[in-house]
């Protein structure tokens, strides 16, 4: 199997003014070598702060490990008065994505988020779907 890692760039190489095209890079990537569809709704379209930037980066390279055995992703990422981040996808088994849950709680991006004073949250439903949010504000 093919690392999220494989097709990233490095995260030191994200900038707020790059986030869009880093994002946009990595979702080719990674659908290419991973052969699963990814349906891109939204990308930044301004200048972020780069630490904002590089964790909403970070965030997405997590969300993307957890759904990797998906069979269809679709993932927004705006800018306005916050930066939002929606990965969402089906084809995650269900006790999977409940697992994923108890994973995600443990994860240190959690606390970075927090010091931040964004959020960070991973749902699932009954069914086979998985939704993965960041809200992080914005000067």
């Amino acid at each position: 199997m093919v690392s999220i890692f494989d097709t990233a760039a490095s995260e030191g190489d994200v900038t707020g003014r790059d986030l869009g095209r880093a994002v946009e890079s990595l979702l080719a990537g990674w659908a290419e070598r991973l052969a699963v569809p990814v349906e891109v709704w939204a990308l930044p379209t301004r200048e972020v702060p780069d630490d904002t930037a590089r964790l909403a980066y970070r965030v997405l390279l997590d969300a993307l490990g957890r759904v990797a055995g998906a069979r269809e992703i679709s993932v927004a990422m705006t800018t306005g008065r916050s930066l939002r981040l929606t990965v969402s996808c089906d084809g995650v088994p269900a006790d999977d994505a409940r697992a994923d849950e108890g994973a995600a709680a443990a994860t240190p991006l959690r606390a970075q988020v927090a010091a931040m004073r964004g959020v960070y949250s991973t749902g699932s439903g009954a069914s086979d779907h998985m939704t993965i949010t960041l809200e992080l504000p914005l000067p």
